[in-house]
Parts: structure tokens; sequence; C-alpha cells
């Protein structure tokens, strides 16, 4: 059976007009049965980042301030531009990348490329595919709803779908929520159309859209991560948390997928801040970028411990005052390197022999200090 054996006449319409009472009928559903699928193969999924980020659709990542969504936001656009094909240990598509950054300035979104090339082996300067753009902090918003309640996309909306149309880009991050929706949160009506008109655009051009937000105080204490209407999270595909620093581990982070349709139901990813930016164990031990950012780290160490040596500002293997990761972290050189990332990569200039423990003072009271090993 066709959808055509389905449509009536203008004379059965008029008459049921009739019988119903109303001059103006709609036009009759069109439907399907499941015959329709017979002998076609059913699409396969798409997924921009593996089982986390579905590709022509959008997903809601949510997380409260500084707990580092957008560094790894960031981390997740350069995979991307840069053709890594991994993203906090999943699979990421390589293509075009857009950053619409309405909250982080210029300068903050620049420290972070930087240092997450540094952890990558790259270059910052040279990721022609990496586009972002910082709107006037007083007109972020993509929709507004006008005097009748209608939700209506403003100029810089259809300068996002002209930039997606034209590049065609693999990601669209959107930072954040609270920024780009100019309206009632907790309406539903009002939420979903917004994501709606998101989803049409991913659709439309191809573009996974991941769009950051902020729990509210609830959202957070019954662990459902999102702020404001459910819609929030019922109408999309896909949701992440970031969960804040851990009490006992401020380094430490809960990546967790709480939404994926067609993908896995559960995943809950450990990070760990590296002394540059965030990454997963299992991501350190098959990364082949993380080899040469622990060198970067390892000859850093032994440049700030020669200029402190010449200077006869001695520092200590152990921890506590004089530790040497602790003062080589405020170090003016150290470029936001942290005292976790020294004190690996002391450990691993020991193993390597390339720096001694020296004993120096009068027997009653001896002194331990790092010197480097003369070849």
């Amino acid at each position: 059976m066709n959808r055509e054996q389905f449509k009536l006449t203008n004379a059965e319409l008029e008459e049921l007009g009739a019988r119903t009472g109303r001059k103006r009928f709609a036009e009759q559903l069109l439907t399907m049965t499941p015959e329709a699928w017979r002998g076609i193969e059913l699409k396969k999924m798409r997924w921009f980042a593996q089982d986390r980020i579905p590709a022509a659709d959008v997903t809601l990542y949510t997380g409260n301030g500084g707990s580092g969504k957008t560094e790894t936001v960031v981390d997740l656009l350069i995979s991307a531009a840069a053709g890594l094909g991994d993203w906090l240990g999943c699979r990421v598509e390589r293509g075009p990348v857009l950053f619409l950054s309405c909250e982080e300035p210029e300068d903050n979104i620049r420290d972070r490329v930087e240092r997450i090339c540094k952890h990558r082996g790259l270059d910052p300067y040279a990721l022609s595919d990496m586009h972002i753009h910082y709107p006037d902090l007083e007109a972020t918003s993509l929709v507004s709803v006008d005097r009748s309640g209608t939700v209506v996309k403003t100029a810089m909306f259809d300068s996002l779908i002209a930039f997606a149309e034209k590049h065609r880009p693999a990601l669209i991050a959107i930072d954040s929520a609270a920024a780009v929706f100019d309206g009632d949160a907790i309406s539903r009506r009002l939420v979903r159309t917004f994501l709606g008109m998101l989803r049409k655009l991913a659709i439309k051009t191809g573009a996974a859209i991941v769009m950051l937000d902020h729990p509210s105080v609830r959202g957070m204490s019954d662990g459902s991560g999102t702020a404001g209407s459910v819609d929030w999270r019922n109408s999309v595909r896909s949701m992440m948390f970031l969960s804040d620093p851990d009490k006992q581990d401020p380094d430490v982070r809960t990546l967790e997928l709480k939404k994926a349709n067609r993908g896995k139901i559960v995943e809950k990813i450990r990070l760990r801040w590296n002394g540059l930016t965030f990454s997963t164990e299992f991501a350190a031990r098959l990364s082949p970028y993380r080899a040469a950012a622990d060198r970067e780290v390892d000859e850093l160490f032994l440049r700030i411990l020669d200029r402190l040596n010449a200077q006869n500002r001695p520092v200590r293997p152990s921890t506590g005052r004089g530790s040497a990761p602790a003062e080589m972290e405020k170090d003016p050189d150290a470029n936001g390197v942290k005292s976790g990332a020294f004190r690996a990569a002391m450990d691993r200039l020991y193993a390597a022999g390339k720096i001694k423990t020296v004993e120096t003072g009068p027997p009653s009271k001896r002194v331990k200090h790092i010197e480097r090993m003369l070849p």
C-alpha cells in the first residue's frame, strides 16, 4: 500500500468538512508502512566522535564553570582541524571546524590553543582549518523571542548558517547556551524550537554541533547535569557532562556520557591535568604526540634547573619547601606547566641518568639538591 492510497479527493474533503462543521480542513497525513523499507539497507550511524558525538546532530556538553569544558572542547576542535584522529580516547573525524566563543576572550583561547598544540606536538599557527569567531558580548544571541512568543533567528544565526553552508565544517562548537539563547530557559516550547533550529542546520550541513552549558544547582544535585527545562536534554541526541575537580585530587575530572542515542548507554572517562592540558591514561599510552610533549617538559626542567643552580638557588627532589617541581611551577619560564608535570619529568630524568642528587654542607647538617649529570 502506498501513500497515494491514503489521499482524499476534494469532494471527500468537502464532505468531511461539512460533517464536522469546519470550513477549512487540514491536509491529510501522509503515512508509510515498514514494507517500504524492504530491500533497503539501513544507513549506518555516522559519528563525529565515536560513540560520543553524532555527526549531523546536536550534542549538549555540560559542567560547572572552571571544570574544563572549554579546555576539552578546544582540544576537540584542534584534533579535528589537524586530523589527529583522537580525542580523549575516541576516534574523531577530520575537517574544518568553527568555534563560536561567546564567553572567553581571545587571549584565553589563544593560551589554550598554544598549550594543547604543545602537548600534541603541533604548530598552533598552522591550523588553517580552525576558525574562531568572537561576537560582540552584547550581541551573542542566535535567537530571540518576539512579542507573539515566536522564536526568531538573529543576524548572527544567519551568518552562522552562511558560514556552515559555504565551509561545511565537521564541527561547530558553541560556548555557551546561556549566551546564544535569548529566551526563557524553562519554557519547553521555546527550548525545543531553538534546538530544532540548530538540529536542522546540523542535518543540512552534516556538521556536529556541540553546545556548552552550565547545569543548575538541581541539575548538579540530581545528577542530570542540566539547567532549566528538561528539554535541553530531551531534545538533543547526545549529552556529555564534565565533573568538578576531584576533592582528593584536584587535577582529576570525570567525563561522563549522559545520553547517546544509538551509542553507548554509559561511559565514564577519567581525565587528568598533565601540566599542559587534560588527557587520559589510555590516550597518553597510545598518542604519538605525548612523547614529544614529555621531551619538551624534560628540556624545560633542565633549563630551569641549570639557571637556578647558576643563581645559587638549589632545589630538592623531596616534597615541601624548596621542592624542584613546586619551585619550577612558579618560575617565570614555566609557561603554565604545573608541578605534577615537572615531577613526572624529574622521575624520567632520574631514570635516564640525566640528573642526580648531590649532598652538601657540614656532616652535622647535610642538604640534598639536584644537579644535571655531566656527559
